[in-house]
């Protein structure tokens, strides 16, 4: 590329090639149209432009990952309670995504990502979900054939969960995959409602409601799913396997833009569910 291309390619326009990436799907050729470069040019300037969005907005508060404060959490508990009234202590959801990974060519290595259950080859990520949608504590690019549960572990989560239980006495709630372990900072659904085993029918039926509650709770964790992978629908692309970490870069990337985009945009249907007072009228805000 020539010095006066190279000028020509301002921040401004790398930024772009970066989000238009994440909004589309495929080959690059269509952004090789857009952006006027050649396959070669294109990779490396979006290669760095993903590493500069990192490095630039990793500790922004509007992008970065990080447990809010306890008033913070205090208003999370406050919006769970007025859906779930029996969960007043719940203050985010958290599950498990698996995203396609390509077959390594070594059988060990494939092995790790191959996922016996649905026969495909992924790599695991575990995000927990507050009622305003974005995500404050994450683990991902984990070997496909790790459990959810164990993915927690890894990451730490589980101990990060039982810090703010201690501090704030907030809880999460979590589907039954999560550790057959009971932990009194997690909230679990269950499929079996009328597994309880209180010693009387009084605290047996209020077990039963808050299982039925919990279940519906869990489903934030859904929508959050739903809303990471359709905002980015590069996500639904079978990730190119290589060991150079890009994939773990690239999804630290899409997290930040989605924590960014769920805090300043307010397009999010957990956020329009459990907070809509959050949500302000845009002709408030012009000025004439």
């Amino acid at each position: 590329m020539s010095a006066g291309e190279r000028e020509r390619f301002s921040p401004l326009i790398a930024l772009g090639l970066v989000l238009v990436w994440t909004r589309t799907r495929g080959p690059l050729n269509v952004l090789q149209l857009v952006f006027g470069l050649t396959y070669t040019n294109l990779s490396v300037y979006l290669r760095f432009g993903i590493r500069l969005f990192v490095e630039t907005f990793r500790h922004d508060p509007l992008a970065s990952v990080r447990i809010p404060s306890a008033e913070t959490i205090e208003t999370f508990q406050d919006a769970f309670a007025v859906r779930h009234p029996l969960l007043n202590d719940c203050w985010a959801t958290m599950d498990g995504l698996k995203l396609y990974l390509q077959q390594s060519g070594n059988c060990e290595i494939q092995e790790r990502y191959y996922n016996g259950w649905t026969h495909d080859h992924y790599v695991t990520s575990v995000f927990c979900f507050c009622p305003d949608g974005t995500i404050p504590i994450a683990f991902f690019n984990v070997p496909g054939s790790v459990h959810d549960s164990q993915v927690a572990e890894f990451g730490n989560i589980y101990n990060r969960l039982e810090e703010v239980y201690l501090s704030t006495g907030a809880k999460c709630c979590v589907d039954s995959a999560f550790g057959n372990v009971a932990r009194e900072y997690l909230y679990k659904s269950c499929q079996d409602l009328l597994g309880s085993n209180a010693p009387t029918r009084e605290e047996r039926l209020l077990d039963l409601q808050k299982k039925r509650q919990a279940t519906s709770a869990r489903q934030t964790a859904e929508w959050g799913m739903r809303g990471l992978q359709s905002s980015f629908p590069r996500l639904k692309d079978r990730f190119v396997y290589e060991e150079r970490g890009e994939r773990r870069i690239t999804l630290k990337m899409l997290v930040l833009i989605y924590n960014m985009r769920a805090r300043m945009v307010g397009i999010n249907q957990i956020r329009n569910t459990y907070m809509p007072h959050l949500n302000r009228d845009a002709n408030n805000d012009v000025q004439f």
